[in-house]
């Protein structure tokens, strides 16, 4: 199955949600969530884009008959090469003029977030829109991303991937997700998004909630592919010769970069409004560390 972008009576909202061999994984319940958590929405300026990775499991066919009846909703099919490569072929299958990636096994914030989202994108146009994500555990309680800050580009990404959204043709125009990046493919799109000098906007809604199941990200995988990102963004800086990958991937573990390269990226010509606030708070976080000598590894 395949889809191609239809722009007649296009919605302003494209979420797209990634799927591959749901059955076998035992996620077919937390998939249930996202599907009726879309339907609780009641926003009919969203359409929903599942892309499926050509499952072989049978999840296509579960997915056929628990969309069967859902409104704005579309299952798309076919091999991918991994999840960012599927994001990569939901963008180009939205009919949306704003995309949201929201992963199979989380959930919207709230039942009424994509029309308060909704109303803003139509009164300011921007660029970009972010906020909060929250995060629920097994116990019923809940705790909110705090940190939500632009000037955190060049240490990490500064929220979460699936509340932020991005116009579709931003997207396209800096050719999507290079996935090349195993890990952080999504932070390397928003470092080039603020590197190209795009607009965006703040609200202090979340706009999505993922489960804390006890779970730990891998923290090694991350370092190395953030370690990757940073060597081809600084490729050909005069302070980054002879750093090697190892040398990033330790100034992700220490949480900053050496002050000589971030003030070059500061004076290079060019270099945008965002960067530059993000260059002026890493030399002051280098600064800071320094003296922190429980930091240095």
């Amino acid at each position: 199955m395949s889809a191609s972008p239809d722009t007649s009576d296009a919605p302003l909202i494209s979420v797209i949600t990634a799927t591959y061999d749901l059955l076998s994984q035992g996620r077919q319940d937390s998939f249930r969530e996202v599907i009726e958590c879309m339907a609780r929405q009641n926003c009919d300026r969203a359409e929903h884009i599942i892309q499926d990775g050509a499952s072989s499991d049978g999840s296509v066919e579960f997915l056929q008959n628990l969309t069967a009846d859902a409104a704005r909703t579309r299952l798309i099919s076919e091999p991918d090469t991994g999840l960012y490569d599927a994001m990569n072929k939901g963008a180009k299958a939205a009919r949306g003029k704003y995309l949201l990636f929201l992963n199979s096994d989380d959930s919207l914030a709230s039942d009424d977030i994509l029309n308060i989202v909704a109303d803003r994108l139509e009164a300011t146009q921007p660029d970009f829109l972010f906020g909060s994500t929250l995060r629920r555990f097994e116990d019923g309680s809940e705790s909110r991303e705090k940190r939500m800050s632009l000037t955190a580009i060049l240490q990490r990404m500064p929220f979460c991937h699936n509340s932020v959204l991005l116009k579709r043709d931003v997207f396209l125009a800096l050719g999507g997700h290079d996935t090349q990046f195993s890990v952080a493919a999504d932070y390397d799109l928003m470092l080039r998004l603020l590197t190209e000098g795009y607009q965006g906007e703040r609200i202090d809604d979340p706009i999505s909630m993922f489960w804390g199941r006890g779970a730990t990200s891998d923290d090694a995988a991350t370092a190395e592919d953030y370690a990757r990102v940073w060597m081809n963004y600084y490729s050909g800086y005069r302070s980054a010769d002879g750093l090697t990958q190892s040398d990033f991937a330790r100034y992700y573990r220490r949480g900053h970069m050496p002050a000589a390269l971030i003030l070059e990226r500061l004076l290079k010509p060019g270099t945008s409004d965002a960067i530059k606030a993000a260059a002026r708070h890493s030399l002051w976080k280098t600064t800071r560390r320094s003296v922190q000598f429980w930091r240095s590894f």
